[in-house]
């Protein structure tokens, strides 16, 4: 009998996710998993009353992560269709460094949908000759106000996240500017990875009266030389739809050898 009971109990949550991540072949997002993972509602799967593994879902009800312990992997597609059943689920967001649960999506799939590139560093690049007279450097706690609008003015959506994400950014020295004689024309985040060392995930902004100048390569390109010295390893991603960011990280030697997925049951 495949029963299930949610989890509540954050340390309990965050083992499992923490033992998830070195089942992966590559490194997950760092964004996908401190802000949209740890938004979602957890549940184990037992199995005769023990347990066979776990899964996740969004306020959407969208299946976020579906993983099973080595000695239930070959009723996985049972167990996994089990879930989909009686919790109604219609939807799912998956990765391609995700094996098993991509897999089992595409069992029962009646559309997918291309969610997000997932970049590795492939190559050093040079920067630019016409883009390296501008100031990079580290931001500064003083900062904050004047970089919290500049996020408000060139990102989309609501914004609520973006004071207390750059100043966790600022708390940890993760956030860079790129300046054109004092005026920041485009911010950088590289933050190394507490779960998934030696890994760092890469962002960039760039000023929107900037765009279509390199500076978003150029941005990049400065943050993986700071990942080299540090001894990191720099990755990064992006939504399928933004062909300009993807084409930054292209341009700033990056590769994108898999991808996240929208898929539909």
């Amino acid at each position: 009998m495949i029963t299930s009971v949610q989890l509540k109990h954050p340390d309990e949550i965050q083992r499992l996710r923490d033992d998830y991540l070195h089942t992966l072949v590559a490194p997950m997002d760092g964004m996908w998993e401190s802000a949209i993972i740890t938004q979602a509602t957890f549940w184990e799967v037992q199995v005769q009353e023990q347990r066979a593994g776990y899964f996740c879902i969004d306020s959407n009800n969208d299946l976020l992560r579906f993983h099973l312990m080595e000695s239930y992997q070959a009723r996985a597609q049972e167990i996994f269709c089990w879930v989909i059943s009686a919790y109604g689920i219609q939807g799912a967001i998956a990765s391609t460094i995700e094996p098993l649960y991509f897999s089992l999506c595409l069992d029962i799939q009646r559309s997918i949908a291309l969610h997000s590139y997932l970049f590795r560093d492939s190559r050093p690049v040079e920067q630019p000759f016409n883009l390296s007279k501008g100031i990079f450097r580290k931001a500064e706690k003083s900062e904050l106000s004047d970089i919290v609008r500049f996020y408000q003015v060139n990102t989309e959506g609501p914004g609520e996240w973006i004071e207390a994400f750059l100043r966790a950014r600022l708390d940890c020295e993760e956030l860079f500017v790129l300046l054109d004689q004092q005026t920041p024309i485009a911010t950088g985040e590289c933050r190394p990875s507490q779960k998934q060392p030696p890994y760092a995930d890469l962002g960039m902004v760039v000023a929107q009266s900037h765009r279509g100048r390199g500076l978003g390569s150029s941005m990049l390109i400065q943050l993986k030389k700071h990942c080299y010295e540090a001894g990191w390893k720099p990755i990064c991603s992006c939504e399928a739809a933004n062909h300009a960011s993807k084409k930054a990280i292209e341009k700033a030697g990056f590769i994108s050898e898999h991808r996240m997925a929208k898929i539909l049951f």
